[in-house]
């Protein structure tokens, strides 16, 4: 369940509705009184169902009937547990005025409604990842054409001239290719297929700007099993080479890091090339991958990017474990 803070505010705005609507029909000794037990039951509610998904589906949406099965244990506990601290907070007794069918009968009701919403809302944002996903797809099925040609030029210079670069560069590309496909028809990557991806990429991209590329990949072994969108990092690596290092007459170098800070995976993309003024379409493929963020992990992802002071161009990805 995503965006808890905004579903606080949500459920808070949706109880004072509630305590209101009883205050009307004259349900209750006051609105204050009302109030109190409508945020109490509610809130809980929220939170026993919220910890109920974080435990049992952390990474996924839940399945209708368990969660349905969830949603009514939430309720009845939630009614149950607001009401005594209602209670305890206005100093009633648990049942004091009130009637305690009526008030679990409103708390059913409120809470199908409230998580219809969510439910909905959820629905919708999975909708607009799909759609951002395919928007993706569709943009790197127009990026992959350019780099196949210019290897494939590549690789006829090379054949009549140098044959054994030829077919180490030919098997290099295989791999990528391979991996590639493969990537593209899954969710998740771990890092250790991401970083060999890269290596293949990276190869036949030495292999073509000679002495003018070195690259540096980083990947600790506790970090190798750990889960990412497919091929998150090659548009970055893409643009360090293309807009940074290429460029640059003397070539530089490009460092690709995986390490863990405060719970969250870390990854890095640092290159030694022009800096930002040679970032060229950086600034398209960081919405992308903003976007694709946003997508797979909600507001839960970070990216920070910039020039570097001693020169090149960084960017950073924080994203939970």
């Amino acid at each position: 369940m995503q965006g808890f803070p905004f579903a606080l505010i949500a459920v808070a705005a949706f109880n004072t509705g509630i305590a209101a609507l009883l205050t009307l029909v004259s349900y209750g000794a006051s609105f204050w009184e009302n109030f109190v037990f409508s945020q109490c039951i509610g809130l809980m509610v929220l939170v026993l169902i919220h910890l109920g998904w974080r435990g049992f589906w952390p990474a996924r949406k839940p399945p209708r009937l368990p969660f349905i099965g969830l949603t009514m244990l939430a309720i009845v506990a939630g009614w149950l547990g607001g009401s005594a601290i209602a209670s305890a907070l206005l100093g009633l007794p648990w049942t004091a005025g009130r009637s305690a069918m009526a008030a679990l009968g409103v708390t059913v009701a409120a809470g199908a409604a409230g998580t219809w919403f969510f439910w909905s809302r959820h629905k919708a944002a999975e909708l607009e990842r799909g759609r951002i996903e395919a928007q993706l797809k569709l943009l790197q099925a127009q990026i992959e054409p350019h780099f196949l040609f210019n290897t494939l030029a590549n690789l006829d210079a090379l054949i009549a001239t140098d044959p054994p670069r030829a077919r180490v560069m030919l098997a290099h590309l295989n791999d990528y290719l391979r991996a590639t496909l493969a990537a593209t028809r899954k969710e998740r990557n771990s890092l250790a297929e991401e970083f060999a991806l890269l290596r293949n990429y990276l190869e036949v991209l030495a292999i073509r700007m000679g002495a003018r590329l070195t690259y540096e990949l980083a990947l600790p072994d506790t970090l190798a099993a750990a889960q990412v969108p497919p091929m998150l990092l090659q548009p970055l690596v893409e643009n360090a080479v293309k807009h940074g290092l290429e460029p640059k007459i003397e070539g530089g170098s490009v460092k690709i890091s995986a390490h863990e800070e405060r719970g969250r995976l870390v990854l890095e993309v640092a290159d030694t090339g022009l800096g930002e003024h040679g970032s060229g379409g950086s600034g398209v493929g960081l919405a992308n991958l903003r976007e694709r963020l946003a997508a797979a992990f909600g507001g839960l992802a970070q990216v920070r990017a910039g020039a570097n002071p001693a020169g090149g161009y960084t960017v950073t990805l924080s994203l939970p474990r």
